[in-house]
Formats: C-alpha cells, structure tokens, sequence
C-alpha cells in the first residue's frame, strides 16, 4: 500500500518518517528500509542512531538507489564485469563515434573535440535515465515533422548503438545501474513484507520510478514525501509544479500495478523555524498573497556588495562573529547557485577569517601536481621537447631537482633559447650569454646544468623509445616506470608526510588518493585503448580526455564545518543559520535555457510525439524557484542573504524582493556603512579595513594603527600602505642598512652616474637588490654595438689612422670580414653551436660597418689626431687596469671611485703639450646637451676624459674634447636617384656629436679638421660667420670637471642616506625613462610618481650656468 506525505518545507515531513519507523522498532518490527538521496545518507545515519540508538539501528537499512543497488549484489551476487570510469566512459565513447564516423550526416565534424564527446556522454545519460532505448530514438526520428531533429536522433540513435555494443559483455556502464537493478529485483522477493519510507526526493527519473513500481508490488507499506502543499495543482509555472507532477506519475504508477493508496497526508505548520520571521519568509517568500510586516526583523539580514570579494568577506565576518558568539560551524551552511563562480573566492575568505569550511563538491584532478606531472611528461614527446612543456613538467616539485636547479636551468635556456633538439645538446655556453671564455663559476654550473639536463632528457627518451609501436598497455607501463625513474613515487609520499606533520592529513590523504587514482586511470587507458599499436599523441587524446571527467571526492577537515554547497545539489541538516549568497536576477534563481544536442525547441518538439526527456523551459525555471524556495526556507534561528550591486545583472533577485515585500521596512546593509568593532573578526580582515580608511580621522582607525604598528608580523605592512596611501617617497630609513647595501667606499662604472640620476629608484632595484632581467644570447642593439666597437678597434689598431686613411674599399671590406668571423669564432663562446640563419643574420653587419670605416678612414685622413688606445680600461692598475681610476672623497668619510672603459682615446701633440680626446661609438643618434650634464647625465665621457687628462699615466694632458661617432646606418627615406640628398643626409648623421676645446684661433679643432667644414666635428669656421658649434674654453671645462665631482659626491651621500625615491627624468632626450623601465610594474604600486623636470638650456647657456654654479659653490 501507498503512503503519500505532502508538506512544505519546514512541516514535519521528515521527522513523521522517523517518527514512525521508531514506533515500527519499538513494536518489534525489523523489516524496514529508508532510502533517501545519496547525499542524505550521512544525515540519516546519524539521526537514526539518535532515535534509535544502537541496539535498535539494525532494525532499518539506510539505503539511498545506488547503495539499493550495492545491497542487491552483495546479497545475491552482481555481474563481474569491470566498471567503467567516468574518464574511461569517455574514452570508449570517443571509439564508439570514431566507429560510426562515417554513417553520421549532421555530427560527421569535430567528432574529436571533447567539448562534443561530453555532449553525446550528457545526452546518452539523459536518455538511459528517462529509459529512452534506440528503437524509441529511430521510432522519434521518423515520426518528427522537423528535418535537422530527426538528423540528429539518428545521429544519435547510431552512435548509443555502437557505444552500448562497445562495451557490451566486456564493462559496465554505471548509468545502466538502476536499470539492471530494476531488472533484478523483479525476480528476487527483496522488498517482500518490508516497510518503505522514500524521503527528501523532490522527484524521480524514469529508472527510479522502475524501482519504486517493483517496490509498491513486493513491500506491505510504502510511504513517499513530497514538498508540496498542493499536490493536485495544475498550475505548471507553480513554485511545486516539477514536484506535484511527479506525484501525478507516481500515482499512475501506482494505478499501473493495482496498489492502493492508503492514505495522503497534508501537514501543515513550520515547525523547523524557531521564530515567526523565518515563518514569513518561508510562506510569503514566493507567494502572490503577501502579509506585510512593519517591524524590523531581528533575524533576517540583507546585504549589497560591491563585488564578490567583498560579498564573501562580509560573509565570513557574519559567521565569526557567529562562532565568536557561540554557534558551532556545524550549524551554519552557505547556498549559492553558481559554486564554480563562488567556491574560490569564498575559500580564499574563509582562509583568512580562520573559518573551518567543507565542500561536499567533486573536485576536478586536472591540478593536481602528479597528474600535471604525467601530462607534461607526454606532451614533452609529443610536442618534442618543447621548453615550456619541460619545465612545467619540473615545476611539479616531483622530480629530483629542486627548485633553484630549475631556475638555473631556466634562466640557461632563456639565454641560449634552448628548445626542441638543443636539450639533447650538451650545454657548452657560458650561463651569462656571449663571453670570450668561461670562467671558473660558469664550468661548475655548466656541470651541474648538464646534470639536470641529462637526468630529465634521458628520462623522457627513455620512455619515448618505450612508447614507439606500442600499445596503450606498453604506453601505461611505460609512464608508470617513467614516474619511477623520476621519483614521482618518493616525493609524492614526503610531501604527504611533510602535509601530514603539518597538521593537514586530510592533504595528505588526498596526495595518496590522486596516486591511486592515477594508477587506475593507466590501467583503464591500458584496458581500454585495445591491443593495436597507437601512438603516444592519440593515447595523450585518450588521457586528457579520461582526466578532464576524472574528479575527487573532498575530505572534511575535522567535524566541525561550516558546510558550502550548490542550491541544486546541497542537502541541509537543520542548520540554525544560513548565508544564501549570489541572489542577482538571473543567478538565483538561475535563468536556465536547456542546452547540448538538443535545443528547447527540439525537446518541446520530441514532448509532442510522445518523447519524454529531462524538464526544459518553464519547467526548468519552476525547478530553480524551488530550489531557491528550500534554500531560503532552510534555516532555523537566521538568515542572511547578500546580493552584487556591481554585477553585470545588478538587480536583486525574486528572493530578495520576496523578503522586502513581507519585512517592507528592512534595512539593505552596505560595504559603505560605518565600520565599527564588530566590523573586526580577525588580524587580517582588522588589516583590511584600516588601508580601506587609512586616512580617516577619528579614534578607531587611530586605535588599529597603534595595535598594528606594535606587532612585527604587521609593522612592515603597515609602513607600506602608509607609504602607499600619503604616496610619501620611498627612503632606507636604516642609514647603517643603506651603507651596507651600497658600500661605504663605492666602486662604481661611469655608467652608474646616469642610471642614477636617471631615476634613483631604479638604480636601487639594479644595484641594490641585483634585480637585473636576465638577457637573450642574441644580436640585439646593445650586442650589436660591442660588435662594431670590435670591428673598429682591431682595424684601426691593425692598420692605424694614417694608413687606414689610405686603404681602399676593397681592402678595408677583407678588413672588417676578417675581424667579424675573429669576434665570431672568439668572442661569442662556441660558435659551431650558433644556427646557419644566425652566422648569415651576423655577417650581415659587414656592410653597415664597411660604411662606417670608410667614414673614419675620411676623418682620419683630415685630423692630426692619432688614435692611441681603444677600450682604455679605467680603475685599478694593480689588477690590470691601464688607468687609475679619481676618487671622489665624501662628507661623510666614504668615497667614490670611478670605473670603465673609454672606446677610443687619441692624442695630439704640439709644441711639447700633449692634447687628449676620446671617442664614444654610438650605435644611436642621439642629440648632444650639455645641460644633461647639470641635471647628472651624460657624464660618462667626460669623467673619462678628466679623469685621463688628470692621472699620472701617459693619457696625461690637456683636456680638448668629448666626441660621440655614429656607428651605425639608419633607413633614409629620399626620393629615388637623389643621391646628393642621400649623401647630405648621412654625412648629417655622420657628423660626430660633442663638445671640442676653443683655444687661441680654434687650432686644436682644426688640428681634428683641417678645412673646418662641420663634416666631421660639430664646429665650422666660415668667413661670414666665423667660428661657430659646440666649443668650450679650458676654464669652462675646469667648471664642468667640478661640477662632474659635485655630482659624484651627491649621489655617493644620497645613497648613504637612503634617498631612493621614484623620481624619474624627464626632458629632451629622456623623455621614456619609465616606458623602458625593467622595473616599472614596482612603481605601479604607487599612487602618483612625480617626474623630475629637466633643464632644458642651449649649450652655451648651460655651460655658463654651469660655471657661475661653480664659481658660486
């Protein structure tokens, strides 16, 4: 006989069940069984221990289908066949379309893609839980009046076909469970004389319905719940519409077999919800009929977010101030609808309010670190052991080289561009890029880089060489011992041992669950694959597919939890409070339109011929208000409920109108309402909230950053946001740290100077922290100019200037191919490792630097100038350097010294005084400024040159010139055959930049160009306008010279005193310093970065600025 329980949520439908199989126990009955959804079952155990205690709880098999189903085969025995894996489902799948391929009219394309393969999978389940077979699918297709359906159920017809005949007598399909389970219990006399309660079902598939007609056949009393009020409604967009319909088929399914019903009971009341405001709500909610309330709930709480973030930490501050209060975390549950958008974010703030938390979802093992081990490890041969592929595979942290290994060996193959075949290459290179030869710390890390490199490749050859012609089986092996060999299996359990001293065993467990999950994904690939030959590429196919429906059950942490769940799928235990989160117009309830092979209007079509398949439409629609209706109705003491204002759809949602139309006087809470110390859960959300309101000024926020400033952990953090929000500069406060770092006797390149004043912050992130890019072994720019300053050097130092200035084009093209292949084969490490493109890319050079030897072989042949040295080393002559570098002594008793080298030096010398320049090679063209020089930049040649000028070397004299030659050729744009243009065009380009010494009658410039035409040095003598261009008398330069030490002293006195502000140039010529800034993501963090304006003056001006500043100090 048939029982039916109606109720609404909340009425007692669940305790008269208990209730009732507690009278059955004390009346001695033990023949009783209670099936409820598989999610249920822990809660049912429990409260049947509660109210039957132990001796009795033997008396009820808690069962739900599926565990129905495990019953049946443990007492009676089940097939033996293996059962299939949901990736393993998806893998016969796949053989079964690729064996009906060609039959298939409108699925014949992208038949391989997964994305279709989960589609046919979602379909097939569909249609074996409605117990659809194929001939109703072929019967379906011929009586359809639309074309493209019936294309499509044939389709589909052929393809369940071949699966089902697939795996036929070989696996089981669990989705063919309930049906075999049905099909064996109408032989066997299970239910025979037993008492059935079915609880917590809002409906059933067309399988369970076969379970229940054989139970309604065989048992004495059946009794069924349903949330309903009235189960005899017609209304079909009715909130219990999907639930009444189902009682409309249970009760002819009932009628079907002859069982008579009983007895329906309609209970009535809320007898879950302990005050009258939750009453309402679960009434009212979503009625038509509304009974306003004026007062102000106490329990109910409304809440407008800005954005998810901020919605779930306003969560998580609710429920510690629950804890904090005494509520268990047991009693609180937080519903969303959309898990997947929720589930992080309200982790993440779970986190940090220290909120115990479980999630009964399924997680997706793509993630995991051994399953990404085992993909990346196919995909190195796969794709040929591309870098990428290979380091992802060594970041898993299951191999045997650890991680600053990896970091060398990545930083090794960003500088070589090491890919593909190159890792079965010994490395030879030196790890900093071009170099002439290795040092004794690049031959040890080439040895330990080698190491490396021959550990992880011969790993993967090896198990290349076992995947050739093999078979699926061959291939799972051959993984398997690849693990093996990377000692997959002994890093896997220390890091499980590590978690589990830690305090996470519930990590730990799950590290031991993935392996053995893993060992059974290759063996199903190794079963299911076949026994013919496929290669490592489809078997990859086959993996990725098995592992993207692969999933893991979570593990709670402990027993007190508060539980997070989807609305659809989350089965509530009574909880004293729920937080309903997410309640948007469209997200819940979620608007839901049916998606996959067939549209709304095919199943609307299939439902007119008679083809019932899952809820579509307004049905579906109904099915989301009810699950939003139980979800609302499900608490017991409070309820809050929190919404996005910020949202792409930023209305509230039909829960939160159907609240404000009972409580029409609630209060909406806001991210913008006054914070006060119920605001403050914890140390990091405290945190939180006083950067949110640094700059507030009362009593509260003054209090915070007291209690911050005295906690270590905090102190930093808290200078930071200061520093952060006031955008003060950024200063080393410690002077005897900011001495440290930066040497109290500084030993610097010339180059240093401008890096500094170029930006000050930057030069601390350069030279500071050593926080340098690493840089490509390649030709670019910089590699380029070394190259033609090579070039220059060893020519003019081959031939020197007069004979070079006599040598013809055809000669001095042997010239610079001899010294381009010498710099190759000797400069640039080993050069049989470079590529044919990059030889041919290199000797490309030639020409431009041909054109710029003839350039110099034109100087030379006008100047009286003899070039003397070439890369004239500066610093310390003790260790080799030619030039003792000036030192700079400070205030503050540290000193500077200046290193480097100079390109080129050259010499004249006239009635017994010797006059030295030097030559800078510029690969750009960049304007000349002597204004850079009072703003601290562009000082490096002329440090050279005092520095020269001053020493006791033989470089000693008088100070004529600073001189920068363009080395390069840039593209000209002319009209065609204008060669006079061309030429006037590059001799403009030609023309060296700098300033030369104006002596008596400007001789030393003619001494550099005889005629004085401008063609060579930037000074011209006309006898219209005289002398003219950038001359400099001997006092002026004297004042340059001081003006160059004041500058050194500055910069060594503010780094001693920590001034690394973020204050970049910017003016003519440095104009981008921040565009190419390595360092410019730091300043990000910033408000506001004030730029330091340049002078901008001609260089007459300048230098006079420069000498009354002089003249002045």
């Amino acid at each position: 006989m048939l029982n039916l329980v109606y109720g609404r949520a909340g009425s007692g439908k669940t305790e008269f069940v208990f209730s009732n199989i507690k009278k059955l126990t004390e009346n001695k009955n033990s023949n009783i069984v209670l099936i409820t959804p598989e999610q249920f079952s822990f809660i049912s155990e429990k409260r049947l221990l509660k109210e039957l205690g132990e001796g009795r709880i033997g008396c009820v098999e808690n069962l739900s289908f599926s565990r129905l189903s495990n019953e049946i085969s443990r007492l009676y025995g089940g097939d033996r066949l293996p059962v299939l894996t949901k990736g393993a489902r998806a893998v016969m799948m796949k053989k079964a379309i690729q064996t009906v391929q060609d039959s298939l009219v409108l699925f014949n394309k992208n038949t391989e893609n997964n994305s279709f393969i989960n589609s046919v999978i979602k379909i097939y389940d569909e249609m074996k839980s409605c117990r659809v077979f194929v001939e109703d699918i072929i019967k379906a297709s011929d009586s359809v009046d639309k074309e493209m359906l019936s294309l499509k159920l044939k389709d589909i017809a052929l393809i369940i076909e071949a699966y089902d005949a697939l795996i036929e007598g070989v696996y089981f399909d669990s989705e063919n469970e309930l049906t075999r389970l049905y099909h064996k219990l109408v032989n066997l006399d299970y239910f025979l004389g037993k008492t059935v309660f079915i609880d917590g079902f809002s409906g059933f598939v067309a399988q369970e319905y076969k379970i229940i007609e054989v139970i309604l056949q065989q048992a004495d009393k059946v009794y069924i719940t349903f949330c309903t009020d009235n189960p005899e409604s017609s209304d079909e967009n009715g909130m219990f519409s999907y639930v009444n319909q189902n009682i409309g088929i249970l009760k002819g399914v009932a009628e079907k077999i002859g069982c008579e019903i009983e007895s329906e009971t309609i209970l009535s009341g809320n007898k879950r919800a302990l005050n009258e405001e939750l009453r309402l709500v679960e009434e009212y909610a979503f009625s038509n009929i509304v009974e306003e309330v004026q007062s102000i709930p106490e329990n109910i709480n409304l809440f407008c977010a800005k954005n998810i973030s901020n919605e779930c930490d306003r969560v998580s501050c609710e429920i510690s101030k629950l804890l904090r209060n005494g509520c268990r975390a047991k009693d609180i549950t937080v519903i969303c609808r959309d898990l997947d958008k929720y589930q992080k974010e309200l982790q993440f703030s779970f986190s940090k309010y220290d909120i115990p938390f479980f999630n009964d979802e399924r997680q997706k093992i793509s993630s995991q670190p051994l399953i990404m081990l085992v993909n990346f490890l196919i995909r190195s041969v796969v794709y040929s052991l591309r870098s990428e592929d290979v380091f992802s595979l060594l970041k898993t942290g299951l191999t045997e080289i650890d991680d600053n290994e990896i970091n060398s060996l990545e930083n090794y193959a960003f500088v070589w561009n090491i890919t593909g075949s190159k890792w079965k290459n010994e490395f030879t290179e030196s790890p900093r890029g071009f170099t002439e030869e290795l040092s004794e710390k690049d031959k040890n890390q080439l040895i330990k880089l080698n190491e490396n490199r021959k550990y992880i490749i011969d790993i993967i050859s090896r198990f290349k060489r076992k995947c050739a012609s093999a078979n699926a089986q061959d291939i799972s092996k051959a993984l398997y011992y690849a693990l093996i060999d990377l000692s997959a299996d002994k890093k896997l359990k220390e890091l499980a041992i590590t978690l589990d001293k830690n305090g996470k065993s519930f990590l730990s467990e799950q590290l031991e669950r993935v392996w053995d999950l893993l060992m059974e994904i290759l063996d199903k690939l190794a079963q299911t694959g076949g026994s013919e030959v496929i290669t490592l590429r489809e078997y990859y196919k086959l993996f990725a597919l098995m592992i993207s429906n692969e999933d893991l059950s979570s593990l709670p942490e402990g027993l007190d939890n508060v539980q997070l769940g989807s609305a659809n799928r989350i089965r509530c235990d009574n909880p004293k409070v729920i937080f309903i989160v997410g309640a948007n117009e469209g997200e819940f309830p979620q608007s839901v339109i049916s998606s996959g092979l067939l549209s709304e209007s095919d199943r609307a079509m299939l439902i007119n011929n008679d083809f019932k398949l899952y809820s579509y439409g307004k049905a579906l629609n109904a099915q989301e208000m009810y699950f939003a209706y139980m979800a609302l109705s499900s608490a017991r003491e409070k309820l809050y409920v929190s919404y996005i204002s910020g949202a792409q759809n930023n209305s509230e949602s039909s829960i939160i109108r159907g609240i404000r139309n009972i409580f029409v006087n609630i209060k909406t809470q806001s991210s913008d309402d006054d914070y006060n110390l119920d605001s403050i859960q914890s140390d990091e959300n405290a945190f939180e909230l006083l950067a949110s309101h640094f700059n507030d000024n009362n009593e509260f926020i003054s209090s915070l950053k007291e209690y911050f400033s005295l906690k270590n952990n905090y102190k930093s953090r808290l200078e930071a946001v200061s520093r952060l929000i006031d955008n003060n500069e950024i200063t080393l406060n410690d002077k005897k740290l900011a001495v440290d770092i930066f040497g109290k006797d500084m030993y610097l390149s010339a180059s240093r100077i401008e890096d500094y004043y170029n930006c000050a912050f930057r030069y601390f992130c350069k030279f500071g922290l050593n926080a340098r890019p690493i840089m490509k072994a390649e030709m670019d720019p910089m590699q380029t100019g070394t190259v033609i300053h090579y070039v220059l050097e060893t020519i003019i130092k081959e031939t020197g200037c007069k004979t070079l200035s006599q040598l013809s084009k055809e000669e001095i093209v042997i010239l610079v191919n001899n010294a381009l292949s010498d710099y190759l084969k000797n400069k640039m490490g080993n050069s049989e490792e470079f590529t044919s493109r990059f030889k041919y890319q290199f000797m490309r050079l030639s020409k431009m630097i041909v054109f710029v030897v003839l350039r110099l072989s034109e100087e030379f042949s006008q100047s009286d100038f003899d070039a003397k040295a070439f890369e004239l080393r500066i610093g310390d002559t003790q260790k080799g350097d030619e030039v003792d570098s000036k030192v700079v002594n400070l205030d503050d008793g540290g000193s500077v010294r200046i290193k480097g080298a100079v390109d080129r030096v050259d010499t004249f010398e006239k009635n017994g005084r010797k006059y030295i320049r030097v030559v800078d090679y510029k690969t750009g063209t960049k304007e000349f400024l002597m204004s850079d020089i009072i703003n601290g930049l562009n000082l490096q040649m002329f440090i050279y040159l005092f520095t020269l000028a001053q020493s006791e070397s033989e470089y000693k004299g008088i100070s004529s010139g600073v001189l920068y030659m363009h080395s390069s050729r840039r593209v000209i744009s002319l009209d065609r055959n204008d060669y006079n243009e061309l030429e006037k065009a590059q001799n403009k380009d030609f023309l060296m930049r700098g300033v030369v010494l104006n002596d008596e009658e400007n001789e030393i410039a003619k001494h550099m160009e005889h005629n004085l035409e401008g063609r060579f040095i930037p000074v011209k003598y006309s006898e219209s306008k005289g002398f003219s261009g950038n001359i400099i008398t001997a006092a002026q330069l004297g004042a340059v010279s001081k003006k160059v030490d004041s500058l050194i002293s500055s910069m060594g006195i503010n780094l001693h005193s920590g001034l690394i502000s973020q204050n970049p140039a910017n003016g003519k010529n440095h104009d981008k310093t921040c565009e190419f800034c390595d360092y410019s993501d730091i300043c990000k963090n910033r408000k506001e970065v004030f730029e330091r304006t340049l002078k901008d003056l001609s260089n007459p001006d300048a230098i006079e600025e420069i000498v009354k500043e002089t003249e002045n100090a």
